[in-house]
């Protein structure tokens, strides 16, 4: 086997997780999220990607100033993950590596492609939570995602349970008691999971 085909296989084994990131608070929680992820996969690769909304066709001018623009952007983007990343002072600290995109055109399709183009496993995203006409008029990243996307897409919110009670009754009933009320039934099962047989339709 080729050392080319050996690194073809190696790369192919990486699950890989693109973040949309607009270094706003929004796109914060998306870059924790997913770096999040990433860390808990032995073999994750996190794709960070920020896109500069540009004109379809934009004139030399404007490419020449969209080139220097792009350096700069990724350095800014390296930064703004280094910080946001940050572990708290009562969290170890760690390494991650991360690969940067700086796309040009509209947010949810170039977030789209470079999933594309990456074969990603997964879309991490933020969402504004805009409601009514804001929503309507700017439109939505995350929902745009969610309804065109060829990958799985997660809307990446902050946990915050402030105000929201637990429910009342917890714990499952005991086996064999009836079930009286609408809060339903939560069980804990062990499952064990085996490699699917090869086999032909038809055949035994």
């Amino acid at each position: 086997m080729s050392k080319s085909s050996v690194a073809t296989q190696q790369t192919s084994s990486k699950r890989r997780i693109v973040v949309g990131v607009d270094m706003s608070q929004t796109g914060d929680h998306a870059i924790r999220e997913a770096m999040r992820l990433s860390r808990a996969l032995d073999d994750g690769e996190l794709h960070v990607t920020f896109v500069i909304a540009t004109d379809r066709n934009p004139d030399a001018k404007k490419l020449d100033a969209l080139d220097a623009q792009l350096t700069e952007t990724v350095e800014k983007l390296r930064d703004h993950v280094a910080e946001v990343c940050k572990p708290g002072s009562n969290e170890a600290a760690f390494s991650a590596e991360a690969v940067f995109h700086v796309r040009l055109g509209k947010p949810a399709p170039a977030i789209h492609q470079v999933a594309v183009d990456v074969d990603a496993d997964i879309i991490v995203v933020g969402t504004h939570g805009r409601k009514g006409v804001e929503k309507w008029i700017l439109g939505s990243v995350a929902e745009e995602l969610t309804r065109t996307a060829h990958v799985p897409v997660l809307v990446a919110h902050p946990k915050d349970f402030e105000g929201l009670d637990k429910s009342a009754k917890a714990d499952p009933p005991r086996p064999g008691q009836d079930l009286k009320s609408d809060e339903g039934l939560s069980r804990r099962v062990h499952l064990e999971f085996t490699p699917r047989t090869s086999h032909i339709s038809g055949l035994i």
